[in-house]
């Protein structure tokens, strides 16, 4: 297997080329649009606390309250939100285009934002020498000319026990995607690697209106049809882009000394409930699964399960000193928990464009329990004093890797932030 796949990016790409036009492509669609809401967190520790234990660590040392973050490839809002998700530290965000960071600007200038710095720089260009205690990069390296040299800026900015959040597009999601951006540049006879938005995007919005030709890309095109424009131009008229499976991903990294750690369970497979990567096999099967190392157990997933696999985000670290889950389960296990809370306060988007301050007041996490029944018990059970084992005991709980897994993650990641070690 290759170290990428790909439908539409070349062997010869130029990185100073790829730069001008990702700053072209996203001065003209600005991605992410600005969401309606933000919400700040009132406790610099919260978000910090559940990072380091999603990652495997119930310390919490890794990414202090107060550390440095590097948001690499912020568009208009992802510093922002981090910003607030982590009001003690210092946030640099970077972004390649010129216009994104200045929607990023305004708002953080709206929500009085002082912990925020932002910069217009490419990941091509090497800037930062273990600098950071977390660097997150989500949606990026996959868009430029050589994604293992832009992976290389971000190792080398890491200190060397940081946590690195890294999403990269996963193969099987991106079939349907990567082809219609090859028909559209087709269509259109563009002749540059850019393409030609002009004549593609009154063809994409035509074709994503009414498409005729019955199938699962006529299905794929009805799924864009609600969304706002930046959107489907992100999606659909991208003008570079590679795919990662498992396994290219792990050696992608490997090349940066770089090794993947857990699984991030980010807003988007958690709002789709797919962001297990546990399969419910049987039999001989299922008793050879679960005797699999991280990295083959995440590939037969990512295999088998083909387009209802996770996102490939995972948190990444220096080095081969990193975590597996059966450790970080045992850790899990021989712990006590608190319940965990945090105030939060949200700003609302106006008709005119400006942020407002909400006068609701309002708390982590949401729901105040769990949804998940075994998860809403361990809750409950929970009172700082008895490790997590015992309480598995008392409910009569498995302590296969799978269930443990499964209620840690439901217990103590920033999407799920309902216990903190204690």
């Amino acid at each position: 297997m290759t170290d990428y796949l790909s439908f539409n990016a070349a062997e010869d790409l130029d990185a100073a080329e790829i730069d001008r036009i990702n700053r072209d492509f996203y001065g003209r669609f600005n991605y992410p649009w600005r969401p309606l809401s933000l919400t700040a967190l009132a406790d610099p520790a919260f978000q910090a606390r559940f990072l380091c234990q999603e990652a495997g660590d119930f310390d919490g040392t890794a990414v202090p309250a107060d550390g440095d973050i590097w948001v690499a490839g912020c568009g208009t809002n992802q510093a922002v939100i981090t910003a607030l998700r982590f009001p003690g530290a210092r946030v640099l965000g970077t972004d390649i285009s010129t216009r994104s960071l200045e929607v990023a600007a305004e708002t953080a200038r709206q929500l009085g934002l002082t912990n925020l710095t932002l910069e217009e720089a490419s990941l091509n260009e090497p800037r930062h020498e273990a600098a950071f205690d977390h660097v997150i990069c989500t949606g990026v390296i996959h868009h430029n000319a050589d994604p293992e040299v832009p992976l290389g800026t971000l190792a080398r900015a890491l200190r060397p026990c940081g946590v690195m959040e890294l999403m990269v597009y996963n193969y099987y999601h991106r079939t349907h995607t990567t082809a219609f951006q090859k028909a559209i540049r087709t269509l259109s006879r563009a002749s540059g690697r850019g393409g030609d938005i002009a004549a593609e995007l009154p063809m994409t919005m035509q074709m994503v209106a009414t498409f005729p030709q019955a199938g699962s890309m006529a299905d794929f095109l009805a799924l864009q049809r609600d969304l706002p424009e930046p959107a489907v131009a992100d999606s659909l008229l991208q003008p570079v882009e590679y795919s990662y499976t498992v396994e290219t991903l792990a050696a992608l990294a490997a090349r940066a000394g770089l090794a993947l750690g857990q699984p991030c369970v980010n807003q988007f497979d958690r709002l789709s409930g797919q962001f297990s990567w546990d399969l419910a096999l049987t039999g001989p099967a299922g008793e050879a699964f679960a005797a699999l190392d991280d990295m083959r157990r995440w590939q037969v997933a990512n295999l088998l399960m083909v387009e209802k696999s996770p996102m490939l985000w995972f948190y990444l670290g220096h080095g081969p000193g990193r975590r597996t889950r059966a450790e970080v389960n045992a850790e899990f296990l021989a712990r006590p928990f608190c319940p965990a809370t945090c105030e939060t306060r949200t700003y609302i988007l106006g008709e005119d464009g400006h942020y407002s301050l909400s006068p609701r007041a309002a708390r982590l996490p949401a729901p105040a329990e769990p949804a998940d029944p075994q998860a809403r018990a361990l809750f409950a059970a929970s009172d700082g004093t008895a490790p997590m084992r015992a309480l598995f005991d008392r409910l009569g709980l498995a302590t296969d890797e799978a269930m443990v897994t499964r209620l840690r993650t439901h217990l103590t990641t920033p999407a799920f932030p309902y216990l903190v070690a204690a």
